[in-house]
């Protein structure tokens, strides 16, 4: 075979370098490493948004509770006097009725006239007066007459009994007792004091005012006690109701005292006892163990007996349109209620009580001191029951009793007054003397952090709500606080 040349020698040499430059990495993991980050982004985003969601919820339905009926406009960061009354000017008793934000009330003045008048809690300027007696005017009842507004949370007229004429004896309880010679009732307007009716009634010195009438009592000449229910705006009779059995013992019809309470007219002052009468002119029998009586700050009359259990005392209280309740200790009136809890009623006695109040039932009983404060008032929110108790400020679970939140007030709370403006609960304390100054502790609705702490200016020593607004009493007269 032909050789095609000479062989030359090589030399081979191994490379750590890759022949082939390396494939590009998938875009799929670029968008993992995009996710590390995305989510912590998103799960931020996710809880802003919840936060802003229950942000809103909470803020709405502060301004549900805000509008309901007594609770108060908010307050500002420190508490300034608004208005002040003009010179010589009398104010309306700050218990008296509230409707289209103002405070209505009769009002005496020096020279012994009496009118009734509306005072405006924005202004403190008076919105209307309507005279109802004349300067000479020589009446046996404070201010020359009693006034009741209809009832109602928002009332739109008031019942007035105005006293005609002298005190002169009489014969009727047989012991020369004094009656005036003439009575009459003046129905207004609270809208603008327009006079509705002006009619004559038997003499008395007291009316009790019903849905719908106005019943006067007085002792016959036989010494039975007589009730008449007459239409307020004509005048007409409905109905006259005479009791069974002579009045006992010294009687003065002129001291015989009637009011209306709910749907049942109360004659108070008799040596028996009670007598009460219904809206139909029925005679409603009372437990025969009951040793007192009283009226609730919101107008229901109870009857208070023994605890045969031998723990503090038994209170049978009457409800407008609906049987009476009895609970152990004394019963709150719900001053604001959001109807969270349904028919729920609260008593305050060695314990706190809370009782269905459409059955009779007791629900719960939470080891509480409780105190009523001087309008005796509970706030039912968001299922949840808010108490003045001594130096503190209790919430409760309002269909178990169990504790949520206790916070401090500054006083003793025997003159505390316990309100809500939708986000806040408000604990109002006037100060034990002249010289001293009411204090308004706003806590937090919810856990109860203290919120602020607000004082009254100098010479306001008491504070207290009418309707929805803050006044206050001092060296000068009643102010409005805001």
């Amino acid at each position: 075979m032909a050789r095609r040349g000479p062989l030359t020698p090589v030399d081979l040499v191994e490379s750590d370098e890759p022949t082939e430059s390396p494939a590009p990495q998938p875009a799929a993991r670029r968008g993992r490493r995009w996710w590390l980050w995305a989510v912590p982004v998103a799960a931020v985003g996710i809880a802003l948004g919840v936060q802003q969601v229950a942000d809103a919820r909470s803020r709405a339905a502060d301004a549900r509770i805000a509008a309901l009926p007594g609770a108060i406009a908010p307050l500002g960061e420190r508490l300034e006097v608004r208005w002040r009354l003009a010179d010589g000017m009398t104010a309306p008793a700050v218990d008296g009725p509230v409707a289209n934000d103002r405070l209505h009330g009769a009002v005496g003045s020096a020279g012994g006239a009496t009118s009734y008048d509306a005072l405006d809690l924005r202004t403190g300027e008076r919105a209307w007066s309507t005279p109802l007696t004349g300067p000479d005017a020589d009446p046996p009842t404070p201010g020359g007459a009693m006034c009741t507004a209809d009832p109602g949370v928002e009332p739109e007229r008031v019942v007035c009994l105005v006293i005609e004429g002298d005190l002169s004896s009489s014969e009727n309880g047989g012991d020369g007792a004094q009656m005036p010679t003439g009575s009459r009732v003046v129905v207004l307007d609270l809208a603008d004091g327009r006079v509705l009716a002006d009619h004559p009634i038997i003499p008395t010195v007291s009316i009790a005012v019903l849905p719908g009438l106005v019943a006067a009592a007085t002792i016959g000449d036989d010494r039975h006690l007589v009730v008449v229910a007459t239409d307020p705006l004509t005048g007409e009779e409905l109905w006259r109701y005479r009791h069974a059995d002579p009045v006992r013992g010294v009687v003065d019809p002129g001291s015989t005292f009637i009011t209306g309470i709910g749907d049942l007219a109360v004659v108070l002052n008799l040596t028996g006892g009670a007598v009460l009468v219904s809206a139909s002119g029925e005679r409603v029998e009372e437990d025969t163990e009951t040793d007192s009586w009283g009226m609730t700050s919101q107008g229901r009359f109870y009857l208070d007996r023994p605890d045969p259990d031998g723990v503090g005392r038994l209170q049978r209280v009457f409800r407008p349109g609906r049987p009476p309740l009895e609970v152990r200790g004394q019963l709150l009136e719900r001053a604001v209620d959001d109807g969270s809890v349904p028919g729920l009623e609260v008593s305050i006695g060695d314990k706190a009580y809370g009782w269905d109040g459409r059955t009779g039932e007791r629900l719960w009983a939470a080891d509480v001191g409780a105190s009523s404060g001087w309008r005796e008032t509970v706030l039912i929110l968001e299922e949840t029951v808010y108490l003045s108790a001594g130096e503190r400020v209790v919430a409760l679970d309002a269909r178990t009793g169990a504790s949520r939140w206790t916070a401090p007030g500054v006083a003793d709370g025997s003159s505390a007054e316990l309100l809500t403006d939708g986000a806040h609960i408000l604990l109002v304390e006037s100060a034990d003397a002249e010289d001293g100054a009411a204090t308004v502790t706003v806590l937090d609705r919810r856990d109860g952090t203290l919120v602020r702490r607000l004082a009254t200016p100098d010479g306001v020593y008491l504070a207290l709500a009418a309707g929805r607004y803050l006044v206050g009493a001092g060296e000068q007269g009643m102010v409005g606080l805001g």
